[in-house]
């Protein structure tokens, strides 16, 4: 009996290092996203800055991701802002959060269910060229969603997908779920 306490203390231990430790990767993730996309921002794709855009898919996306992107370039699709383009201002609006499990209205019942959440991802917010408004002036502003997948990549956190938060988010991809 004067063992149970002593099991208690060393579960909850081990349980409270398990959530510092999560919390650390999600940080660490989510400085590694605004990273990049600060890099990003001062790039002049249509310039010919494709070796620092090499460069930079090659430092922050696992090589099947990058090479995806890259393709995309080649297209004519900015796959990293869902060819909606980032600048300083879009970044000063930037909120990333990890995607969790949420409420959703599910269109094809008409009944709320949960998503479930998935596991190393995240959710970029922005808004475009985001404005001032004027007193009495009424402005619309384009919002950016991109969920982002991160793994560990040969020691080193990596994005390994970047899709469209709207209609391909990972929170609707099975494969990717926890």
């Amino acid at each position: 009996m004067k063992i149970v306490p002593y099991l208690l203390t060393a579960l909850l231990v081990i349980t409270i290092s398990q959530v510092h430790a999560q919390v650390n990767s999600d940080m660490q993730a989510m400085h590694m996203i605004k990273d990049l996309y600060t890099a990003y921002s001062s790039l002049n794709l249509k310039s010919g800055d494709r070796s620092k855009l090499d460069s930079l898919m090659d430092k922050y996306l696992t090589p099947e991701e990058g090479k995806k992107v890259k393709e995309g370039y080649k297209k004519g699709h900015d796959i990293m802002t869902i060819d909606n383009g980032i600048n300083n201002r879009s970044l000063e609006t930037m909120f990333i959060q990890t995607i969790s499990d949420q409420k959703a209205l599910n269109i094809e019942t008409g009944k709320y269910e949960i998503n479930k959440g998935v596991k190393d991802a995240y959710e970029v917010n922005y808004v475009v060229n985001p404005v001032i408004p004027k007193l009495d002036e009424v402005t619309t502003e384009s919002g950016v969603l991109i969920d982002i997948l991160v793994v560990k990549y040969n020691g080193d956190i990596k994005i390994s997908y970047v899709t469209n938060g709207l209609t391909n988010g990972l929170r609707y991809h099975s494969s990717h779920k926890k």
